[in-house]
């Protein structure tokens, strides 16, 4: 496994700074009604924050370890929230499910002999990836265009900052170090995600209603 990272970073500033604005911005903007769905993104942001310390001093196993179990939780509160129960066909899925099939094989047969002791860990951070798309793809007939677009493109850039993230930790050549492009990428993901809750309305017979 590559580790060698720089301790002191850029990043190990920005980034939560970047989440901490985010947090206020979605407590003092956000009109949703539903108690749980406010929690679940409160929730996937505190985790976000608290993964991204530790992931600062990667070099050591504990805290990349547990870094990536923040992520993982992270994402499983995204999944609450974008989750919902309208009814949809199967084959609606089936563009997205083969992107996440064909993307899953390519990135894990590139980090699959630096895995180690991440092999599971990483393959279930891989599949909560996975399951947040299909949710968020779902949202079309659910909320407003401009929301679903907005988050829509934030889980986008999120996924590739991911990628490249993963390559640069497990990938057996080096990949990048302390690249803005992936700082940049990271903040403008979880900005334009944020952006599309706060600004969503629920569709009903396609009206547009505020969240609840």
């Amino acid at each position: 496994m590559k580790l060698n990272y720089n301790e002191f970073s850029y990043r190990v500033f920005t980034k939560p700074i970047m989440l901490i604005l985010l947090f206020f911005f979605y407590i003092f903007n956000n009109n949703e009604k539903s108690k749980n769905r406010k929690f679940y993104v409160i929730c996937a942001l505190f985790f976000l924050l608290v993964g991204e310390m530790f992931v600062a001093y990667k070099e050591h196993l504990t805290f990349l370890s547990f870094s990536l179990l923040c992520f993982t939780l992270s994402k499983l509160f995204y999944i609450f929230r974008f989750s919902n129960q309208n009814d949809f066909k199967m084959t609606r899925l089936l563009p997205v499910l083969s992107f996440c099939f064909v993307y899953i094989v390519v990135l894990f047969n590139l980090i699959y002999e630096n895995l180690g002791n991440f092999m599971i860990p990483v393959l279930l951070f891989l599949f909560l990836t996975m399951i947040i798309i299909q949710f968020v793809f779902l949202r079309k007939s659910e909320v407003d265009y401009q929301s679903y677009l907005l988050v829509g493109f934030g889980i986008l850039f999120s996924v590739i900052a991911e990628t490249l993230a993963i390559l640069d930790i497990f990938y057996s050549k080096k990949f990048l170090e302390e690249s803005v492009i992936l700082l940049v990428l990271y903040s403008v993901s979880h900005y334009l995600v944020i952006l599309g809750l706060v600004t969503e309305k629920i569709q009903v017979n396609s009206e547009p209603i505020q969240a609840d």
